[in-house]
């Protein structure tokens, strides 16, 4: 018997079980519905997707999309590359070699993703990420997964009486087995009504499956009692035929955490379609780790988007920008004229540079105030004004907005890191600048850890050692030289219940990497290690059997820097050798002589060799220096030649020039010359003229008998 949240119970048949989960799941579609609703316009309003109909949003003409910004600035921020996890010693005991190298095989399998076997893990991520800052909900899911290959076992035959001992029979065999990290759709998520996410008494995970899917899904299932008439979340095309869609049905995995079993649930069935006991068989059960949710409270454990909480904001500045736009298209030159001055519209619509226009009446247009009087404007002074206020508050607004959304902090630890400051203040005011979303960073680490510490207890509880060896490729290692140490780490693996105390997985950082940092922590490293041997050196002459001892303070120090294991292995094997080794007694005289004259030897050729040497880096260095002179040389010349060229093109220039001035000028007195003589002759024939009407004039006079 079993009972849901309103204290009913019900049997454990196919059929009780499928009332029980339809109460459960119709009160989490109603509580999730609210949400789902405005997650949708929350999607809509990053993509600027513009409807007819007015949304609660507010319907504008003309948005500044400022959340879209805001929210890829937050993406690139805290994916700055794919994120990686380290599984390692949880307190760092340089002598627990077993932990360490049980944390570096695992390392190498998390961080090898098996893109053939299921989702790109990244793509996981960056989904789940982006899924957080707009909904305000992140999930994935892990899922085991092998795949078997069949051997065939020839019959076993007795020698001698030709009898046969065993049949031949077919064996399957575990090929191989791996982890797949499942992105689930924030729609695609239910849980029961809770305040906390340990209260959460079971969650529901949603899949569309098409008729061959849900066969082989459920063999034991008629397919002709399932309603596949729902289309699902996206159209789907057979075949070449992309009107052809593939009826689907929706099934539900509902994760019961109080029964420990996973019952899959259809609408319209009103059976069960399956039920299997705690499949993972995980300590908390879950498949998946704690959601990456946004703005939750203790009263309700349900998410709330980020763009829900500044909406208003983002309205006012929407709003702002649409008056500022029609506003701006009604700042333009618009005016009124006497429609008696035709002249006063020609000079926009036909005038040009140094052109004149004709007006007719010219005392009647001077009367009127000349073109002030004929023409006006319409005044658009208020309109400049009003603009300018509108910009004015709407920056305030959006500073306001950044606020909220903590941009304002990301947008002053870019300009501190940019300015020339001091070093120590530099990084003390850069940090306090990402200070707002240090948390966000911490959550999303949280989150992507949490994932691949559910992959460490799957290949804890369900990998068979001969697959950690072959995903880990620890035997081409130098710690995978070590059987012994081996087998013992796989057996820490294999003990999930001891690992946890001993090993711990810690994501790396996901934001962009602090390279700077990295290469000062590194140089400080190997600046230490150089002292250190100077200081040893002093201790091994005089006992040449510490060196082990030296190695192992050596590891020390190397075991609290990240990365360091496959160093450790190396380190290791040189202990163990030396430790295998017995320290050299002292040589008596004969040898010691002998080793002079060895080590004199030694030294003599040695010495041969330095000279060759310094007498071929000698001879190099002779023809670098030749070779610069002569460079220098080659130099030299080219710039005596360049500044030549340069003189000559000058003198040519000041010769061009004098040339052009002189055709200039006698241009210029030719033309004088010639309007000289047209002036003369003009002139000339006007005299003519006039002597020509005042002889026609006479002439006239005389034939009429009047006087001359």
């Amino acid at each position: 018997m079993t009972e849901d949240a309103g204290g009913r119970e019900y049997k454990d048949t196919p059929a009780d079980q499928w009332k029980r989960w339809s109460v459960e799941m119709l009160a989490a579609k109603k509580d999730f519905a609210k949400w789902q609703k405005e997650s949708k316009k929350v999607i809509e309003k990053f993509l600027d997707s513009r409807t007819s109909e007015q949304d609660e949003w507010g319907d504008v003409s003309t948005r500044l999309n400022l959340f879209h910004a805001n929210t890829t600035t937050l993406m690139c921020m805290l994916y700055g590359k794919v994120p990686k996890v380290e599984v390692a010693r949880r307190f760092a005991d340089a002598d627990d070699n077993v932990a360490r190298v049980a944390g570096l095989m695992l390392t190498r399998i998390l961080n090898t993703d098996i893109e053939e076997a299921g989702e790109d893990i990244a793509a996981v991520f960056r989904n789940g990420l982006q899924d957080r800052l707009l909904p305000g909900l992140g999930t994935a899911r892990v899922q085991y997964q092998f795949s078997s290959k069949k051997t065939n076992l020839e019959a076993i035959i007795q020698p001698d009486t030709g009898e046969e001992i065993a049949p031949a029979v077919v064996v399957e065999e575990l090929d191989t087995e791996w982890v797949d990290v499942v992105y689930t759709h924030w729609s695609d998520i239910l849980w029961s009504a809770a305040r906390t996410h340990p209260e959460i008494r079971w969650k529901a995970y949603r899949a569309w499956l098409d008729k061959d899917e849900f066969k082989e899904r459920f063999p034991d299932i008629d397919p002709k009692k399932i309603d596949f008439k729902n289309k699902g979340p996206v159209m789907r095309s057979r075949g070449d035929k992309e009107s052809t869609v593939d009826p689907q049905v929706e099934v539900w995995e509902i994760w019961d955490k109080k029964d420990k079993c996973v019952t899959w649930w259809t609408e319209g069935f009103e059976e069960t379609l399956d039920k299997q006991d705690d499949p993972l068989q995980l300590k908390g059960f879950w498949p998946d780790p704690p959601p990456f949710i946004a703005n939750a409270t203790t009263s309700k454990y349900m998410p709330r988007s980020d763009y829900s909480i500044a909406k208003d904001l983002y309205r006012e500045i929407d709003k702002l920008q649409t008056r500022i736009s029609l506003l701006t298209d009604a700042c333009k030159l618009v005016g009124i004229y006497d429609k008696s001055q035709e002249g006063v519209k020609r000079i926009f619509t036909e005038g040009i540079e140094n052109d004149l226009i004709p007006v007719d009446n010219w005392a009647q247009f001077a009367e009127k105030g000349g073109l002030k009087g004929v023409i006006d404007w319409v005044p658009i002074e208020a309109v400049v004004n009003a603009i300018e206020i509108l910009t004015t508050k709407q920056g305030e607004k959006i500073q306001q907005l950044y606020q909220v959304t903590g941009m304002n902090d990301i947008m002053r630890g870019a300009a501190i890191s940019s300015a020339r400051t001091s070093a120590t203040r530099d990084q003390l005011e850069a940090s306090y600048g990402s200070i707002r979303i240090e948390a966000l960073q911490n959550e999303f680490a949280r989150w992507v850890g949490d994932i691949q510490g559910l992959k460490v207890e799957i290949i804890s509880r369900h990998y068979q050692p001969e697959t950690v060896v072959k995903q880990s490729n620890i035997l081409s290692t130098v710690d995978g030289q070590d059987q012994q140490l081996v087998e013992q780490a796989i057996q820490l693996i294999k003990d999930s219940d001891n690992a946890r105390w001993r090993i711990t997985v810690r994501p790396e950082t996901l934001a962009i990497a602090d390279y700077a940092q990295m290469k000062q922590d590194r140089t400080e490293y190997i600046n230490a290690l150089a002292l250190f041997m100077q200081s040893a050196a002093p201790l091994l002459q005089m006992d040449p059997g510490s060196l082990p001892s030296l190695l192992k303070l050596l590891k020390w120090g190397l075991s609290g820097f990240r990365g360091s294991s496959e160093i450790e292995g190396v380190i290791d094997a040189d202990i163990s050798r030396l430790e295998k080794t017995p320290p050299q007694s002292k040589q008596d005289p004969a040898a010691a002589a002998e080793a002079a004259k060895a080590q004199t030897e030694q030294m003599k050729q040695k010495g041969i060799q330095e000279k060759i040497q310094a007498e071929v880096q000698q001879e190099a260095q002779s023809h670098q220096q030749k070779l610069t002179q002569s460079a220098q040389d080659h130099d030299q010349k080219m710039q005596q030649k360049q500044a030549e060229f340069q003189a000559h093109m000058q003198e040519m220039a000041a010769q061009f020039k004098m040339d052009l001035t002189q055709i200039v000028t006698d241009m210029v007195a030719s033309i004088r010359q010639e309007a000289e003589a047209t002036r003369f002759q003009t002139l000339g024939k006007v005299n003519e003229a006039k002597i020509q009407m005042e002889s026609d004039d006479h002439a006239a006079r005389r034939d009429n008998g009047k006087p001359t």
